[in-house]
């Protein structure tokens, strides 16, 4: 089989390419803008889970986690709850604009099957990882947190909520939901606060 090796392909990937840069660019940022600080969890704290099962689940999988506290000063309820939807906005005007140049892709006459193929699978991905950032957000909010904002790739998570404190037990619970809902270890889960 051969491989032509035409602008039109060379195009294509140079655009998966910039994607693939750009993701990793905004994951090395967000994970460099906050210290993370490692976090043990204390069997003794899981007191609040609903069944000694969750707890177990928790533990059994890794007993650290990654905590990451966000340094804020003290802003009133408004800011705090404007932060959370300016951040759900603007992840999912990010998802958009990445949904719709896989999109113009698949609709492109002149592109490959091969990256017709490919643009499908990633389309997939996109609304699956929406679905469930989506799905894991309301469970936590669920579990008694003011607001929870999440951000999935395939092999990390990264969970902001809206608590005072984040205590052992709280912890668990997030990592609980995380590794619950997606195949992601206890220690790709990095949680940060912002109070």
């Amino acid at each position: 089989m051969k491989f032509k090796l035409t602008r039109k392909t060379v195009a294509i990937c140079s655009l998966v390419l910039m994607l693939f840069v750009i993701g990793y660019a905004y994951n090395a940022f967000t994970s460099s803008k906050y210290e993370t600080v490692g976090f043990d969890i204390d069997e003794n704290y899981l007191s609040e889970f609903e069944t000694e099962d969750d707890a177990a689940a928790v533990i059994s999988d890794s007993k650290e986690g990654s905590v990451t506290i966000v340094e804020s000063n003290k802003e009133d309820d408004k800011e705090i709850s404007s932060f959370f939807t300016e951040y759900k906005l603007e992840r999912d005007k990010n998802r958009t604009k990445e949904y719709d140049m896989w999109q113009n892709i698949i609709d492109s006459e002149k592109a490959e099957a091969t990256f017709k193929t490919l643009a499908q699978e990633e389309i997939v991905k996109i609304v699956a990882l929406t679905e469930k950032e989506m799905i894991i957000e309301n469970l936590i909010l669920a579990r008694g947190f003011k607001d929870a904002l999440v951000f999935l790739t395939d092999d990390s998570a990264t969970v902001v909520v809206e608590a005072k404190e984040l205590t052992p037990a709280s912890v668990a619970k997030i990592q609980d939901v995380v590794m619950t809902n997606t195949k992601i270890a206890a220690n790709n889960i990095k949680i940060m606060l912002k109070d």
